[in-house]
């Protein structure tokens, strides 16, 4: 699937593949901050990034990220510069996964109310599962997954 960015009530909604192959330099965005719901992204990888921060950087604005999907998560802490030009990280997404049932779900961590930018997540508790007699575990690794908050700008 081609990545797509789709205007909607101010927000700049990304869905796809993020990859070498898209083409980020037809879309005209305002200046400033510019709000992009990344909820959609199924991918992204390394040469991805790399278009990304090239037409953000062109662009001159200030991203801000919502919603975003743990392929997102995984590449701000690999690519430090993705998170350059001021960005700021509104929400993003803590999967879990009970192993019992099989239930899957996805928490949506807010800048502000569940985390604080520039300071290290100390204490974050997964819910329930919603079946009885089971248990949500994080499906991801807290200490490398959490790593970029330190390093987000206020």
């Amino acid at each position: 699937m081609d990545m797509e960015i789709n205007l909607r009530e101010g927000v700049y909604f990304v869905s796809g593949d993020i990859t070498e192959t898209c083409e980020l330099a037809t879309a005209k965005l305002p200046q400033g901050a510019v709000k992009f719901d990344l909820s959609g992204v199924r991918t992204i990888n390394s040469c991805g990034v790399r278009e990304w921060i090239g037409w953000i950087g062109k662009l001159g604005i200030q991203p801000v990220y919502l919603n975003c999907p743990q392929p997102v998560v995984m590449q701000f802490n690999m690519v430090r510069e993705f998170l350059s030009n001021n960005a700021k990280v509104e929400s993003f997404m803590v999967p879990a996964y009970c192993q019992t049932c099989g239930q899957q779900k996805n928490f949506i961590l807010k800048s502000g109310v569940d985390f604080q930018p520039g300071e290290p997540l100390e204490d974050f508790a997964i819910d329930k599962c919603a079946n009885q007699g089971c248990a949500l575990d994080a499906d991801v690794d807290f200490d490398s997954y959490l790593y970029f908050i330190e390093d987000l700008v206020q």
